[in-house]
């Protein structure tokens, strides 16, 4: 049986499948089923891989003055934390955060407010 046709199939019957290099077929269904029993506000963000981490390091980010300082404290580099947080941004529809400026620390904006209740509400379940 060819993999084309065994993608029809899959296709035909609602089988998750995953994108080429991407998770393993259990990741990806593990990520389908948190998304679906998660905060319906985390929900698009959950649905990829990575998911869940990304917004834990947002809510661990949350806690400090600038992503430079969060990338620091939580031992990351830098511009993979923006990134992570910016795709999540992308996914929930708008900013977490008002960035750090000279003498102004970083701030949750009310959709970041919203966001991390729900990251802690995910994590105490």
């Amino acid at each position: 049986m060819s993999t084309v046709y065994m993608a029809r199939w899959a296709k035909a019957y609602n089988i998750p499948l995953r994108s080429r290099g991407g998770a393993s077929h259990g990741q990806a269904l593990r990520a389908v089923d948190q998304a679906s029993r998660a905060p319906r506000i985390l929900r698009p963000a959950l649905g990829s891989q990575g998911g869940g981490e990304r917004l834990n390091r947002f809510a661990a980010a949350s806690a400090y003055p600038s992503l430079g300082a969060a990338a620091s404290g939580l031992g990351l580099n830098t511009f993979t934390l923006v990134a992570q947080i910016n795709r999540i941004e992308r996914e929930l529809g708008g900013p977490l955060l008002i960035r750090a400026e000279r003498g102004r620390p970083m701030a949750l904006t009310l959709l970041g407010r919203m966001v991390l209740r729900a990251v802690r509400t995910l994590e105490c379940e």
